[in-house]
């Protein structure tokens, strides 16, 4: 077993140099030409593509379903997808769950790239025909995350872009720089996930992630052993890595940009368990066939981390990653061990697994306790914490319980224009109580309905008097998004977090 995890992911859209100022749609031989357009502009488009087009071509081109065409040329491939109008007068959900432009276009070209592939050419143009900065940004995305693949067994194709519009230049520059960090963020989150857990126990995970800064100026990386676990007194990620042949490990990325900005840091705390069997309350086999993507809150934060770095974010950050492994032999704790946390509360075990809660809320108690310039002014945390919320929401949507409203209601607002859906859920006090325990302070779980929520109010413990949130999250795409090439880790988190942060 390698002691480090290679995180390095091919870049596709470093094959894009610049995006190319041009009112002509360009179509070459042995190349495809994929126009992205609005729908408001179908009209004057359909006039610029009569040089390309048959009439009868041209007529399949209507203002209805379907989005998506693809035409034989003369020349080569030409394919056109055409983004949805927004439509005020049907949103619902005060609009907090409507797809914006940016994931509309992303999500249909990202489907389109993967059709499109079944013809094996070599050459790709993705033309922007009058789009906004938000959806040429998308457009690029949904190629980039189209063309992940964990056995990266996909063909190289050679990209260029064009654009007829407004935007200036400078845009086009930013949005091909924005594109690139985003969409590396979000594959490398997907690439953890996607890794066997073989390969990514504690120590070796924590060993790839510092690899992966080793050269950075802005982002250092400490890692805490076993030993110093125990020196600072965290034994609820003690207890839950006990059983493992390979003990816990808690990995702080600390980001501090030469040209930070004046404010205090923003702090991240991420789950990572790595491989979750459920302990001695041992999973069924077909709930723990996934458990490597137990650790998706940590991935979504190197994956936030990875963007913080090649976007030079001026907005410092604290970024804790929980690892460990969920494991069983001698050294297992047990239901009705009693264990105490970093901040002195005893927890007693009502089921081993109930782990994530426990490794996330000592951590929680080191991010919340951060003094001085290194208080954070939000605290945030990302977790695969339960199945209950899945139940709920589905596997697309992200529960987000919050104790501030306004903190709330921006990555609310921010999940909507990343399209990185997240819902709010309510903190409920008379869940916390049904967490009473007769030997300790609180016990990590108990039975019945409701189990998101009382997961939440035991994280609530942790957090101090900083403005919190909670993100449970899925981290997995079961193969039912067509612009995903299979099965896998999904980045979930990553756009909605980087888009938090860009509006600060």
């Amino acid at each position: 077993m390698s002691s480090t995890l290679n995180l390095k992911i091919p870049k596709t859209l470093t094959e894009i140099k610049a995006i190319s100022k041009s009112k002509k749609i360009k179509v070459t031989n042995g190349a495809t030409t994929l126009v992205v357009c609005k729908h408001s502009k179908l009209s004057a488009l359909k006039k610029d593509l009569k040089e390309h087009l048959q009439t009868f071509q041209l007529k399949r081109i209507t203002d209805e379903a379907p989005f998506s065409y693809q035409f034989e040329t003369t020349k080569g491939i030409l394919a056109l997808v055409v983004l949805p109008e927004e439509n005020i007068e049907l949103l619902d959900h005060e609009g907090l769950l409507d797809p914006s432009g940016y994931g509309l276009a992303r999500d249909f070209v990202g489907e389109k790239i993967i059709q499109l592939e079944a013809f094996n050419l070599p050459k790709l143009n993705l033309h922007g025909y009058h789009l906004e900065y938000d959806e040429l940004l998308g457009s690029l995305l949904g190629i980039e995350l189209a063309r992940y693949d964990y056995k990266k067994s996909t063909s190289k194709i050679e990209f260029t872009c064009s654009y007829d519009g407004d935007l200036p230049t400078d845009a086009l520059k930013e949005i091909l720089s924005n594109a690139l960090a985003i969409g590396n963020g979000i594959n490398l989150a997907r690439f953890l996930v996607d890794v066997p857990p073989n390969e990514k126990r504690p120590e070796t995970y924590a060993a790839g992630i510092k690899a992966l800064f080793e050269k950075s100026k802005s982002m250092q990386v400490t890692i805490w052993d076993d030993k110093r676990l125990k020196k600072e007194g965290m034994g609820l990620m003690l207890g839950v890595g006990g059983g493992s042949v390979e003990l816990p490990r808690l990995v702080h990325l600390k980001y501090r940009p030469a040209k930070a900005r004046e404010t205090a840091p923003v702090a991240f705390v991420g789950k990572g368990i790595t491989f979750d069997t459920g302990g001695l309350n041992l999973k069924p086999g077909n709930s723990m066939r996934l458990m490597k993507k137990d650790m998706g809150g940590s991935a979504c934060l190197v994956g936030l981390a990875s963007w913080l770095e090649a976007s030079r974010s001026d907005i410092p950050c604290d970024i804790y990653l929980a690892l460990a492994e969920n494991s069983v032999d001698a050294h297992s704790f047990r239901p009705s061990d009693v264990l105490t946390a970093k901040n002195g509360m005893t927890v007693e075990i009502d089921n081993t697994d109930a782990e994530g809660r426990l490794v996330m809320g000592d951590a929680l108690c080191v991010a919340s306790s951060a003094k001085g310039a290194d208080k954070p002014q939000f605290l945030i945390d990302v977790a695969t914490l339960t199945g209950a919320i899945k139940v709920g929401l589905g596997s697309d949507i992200g529960g987000l319980f919050s104790n501030s409203d306004d903190l709330a209601f921006i990555l609310q607002s921010c999940s909507q224009i990343a399209g990185d859906p997240l819902w709010r859920m309510p903190l409920m006090k008379s869940q916390r109580e049904k967490l009473k325990s007769d030997v300790a302070d609180i016990a990590n779980s108990c039975s019945g309905f409701g189990g998101a929520i009382r997961a939440a109010m035991f994280l609530q413990e942790f957090t101090g008097d900083i403005p919190w949130a909670h993100l449970d999250i899925y981290a997995w795409n079961e193969g039912t998004n067509s612009f995903y090439r299979n099965s896998g880790g999904s980045g979930q988190g990553v756009q909605c977090l980087a888009q938090f942060i860009s509006q600060l």
